[in-house]
């Protein structure tokens, strides 16, 4: 039931101006500011560690501001997924630091593009596939239901998905040596029980982070670029950024790499902190013997 209520709410919104699915999402926003949630709880909580520094009403505009923009990114899904990709393409209207990921890929080594959850993240992949080649790691969604849906998106550009497992790190690996793009979301917690992740300070506070872009990026000597894309104001588009790493290619210490691309995507999200995803569980695994947040 809920698989087939969420694919009518996407095919409707998919029809929609951009305009009117932020002001839909806006209001799914304030119902999420009024009534009692896990993702304003989670939000709530997230905003509280990584801002220490911002007194409680500070923390409270902060909080209410992203969770509009969290209701905006789940209107636009629908057009971003659904509508002709020529129309979605042109809603990016302005691009900044284009010719970082330009002198990236002209290195031939491959490009690890770092795509934090900021804005509408799903909006850089269909840009960049449209322009090179592009291999992304794509873990099915918890409702099965969406999985096409999902995969038909995001392969609609051009870009080729491979699954999180060893094949598809093996893919990624022979499409670097092949100087292509890869895409990558350096902000999600990987499987504990996987060991391919240490604890890194993260705003302040240890999270379990990735390890698979240092290791890539020191193994191949691939270039590291980071990009979001920033929702303007009133439904009027997106800006593209995009911005260069700092060396994080440390193969003696892999710890410190991720320490680093954790300050990166911290400078990331300080740009456009109420776009960021405050609702996901950044920090649910713990060093042992911590405080459990949620």
């Amino acid at each position: 039931m809920l698989a087939h209520f969420l694919k009518l709410i996407l095919r409707l919104t998919s029809v929609t101006t951009l305009p009117l699915a932020h002001r839909i999402g806006s209001f799914f926003g304030w119902l999420l500011i009024a009534l009692p949630n896990n993702s304003k709880k989670i939000a709530k909580k997230n905003i509280a560690l990584c801002f220490p520094e911002l007194n409680s009403a500070a923390q409270k505009k902060l909080l209410q501001d992203s969770l509009f923009e969290s209701g905006k990114t789940l209107a636009e899904m629908g057009i971003i997924w659904l509508a002709n990709s020529e129309r979605v393409l042109s809603m990016i209207n302005a691009i900044e630091g284009k010719e970082h990921l330009e002198k990236a890929i002209e290195q031939h080594k491959g490009v690890l593009l770092a795509m934090p959850h900021i804005g509408s993240w799903e909006l850089i992949n269909l840009y960049v596939a449209r322009h090179y080649p592009v291999t992304s790691l794509y873990k099915p969604p918890h409702i099965e239901a969406l999985d096409d849906i999902i995969k038909q998106a995001r392969q609609r550009t051009g870009a080729t998905l491979v699954p999180t497992d060893t094949s598809g790190v093996r893919a990624v690996s022979k499409a670097l040596k092949n100087g292509e793009v890869i895409v990558i979301l350096p902000d999600q917690q990987p499987y504990l029980h996987h060991k391919n992740g240490v604890f890194a300070n993260f705003f302040g506070t240890a999270a379990y982070s990735m390890t698979l872009m240092s290791k890539l990026a020191a193994k191949l000597d691939s270039e590291i670029v980071y990009a979001y894309a920033r929702r303007q104001s009133e439904g009027k588009g997106f800006t593209l950024v995009f911005t260069p790493a700092a060396e994080n290619k440390n193969k003696q210490d892999i710890q410190h790499s991720v320490e680093l691309m954790n300050k990166d995507i911290e400078k990331v999200i300080r740009d456009c902190p109420t776009q960021y995803q405050w609702t996901y569980k950044r920090f649910k695994a713990r060093p042992e013997g911590c405080e459990r947040f949620y």
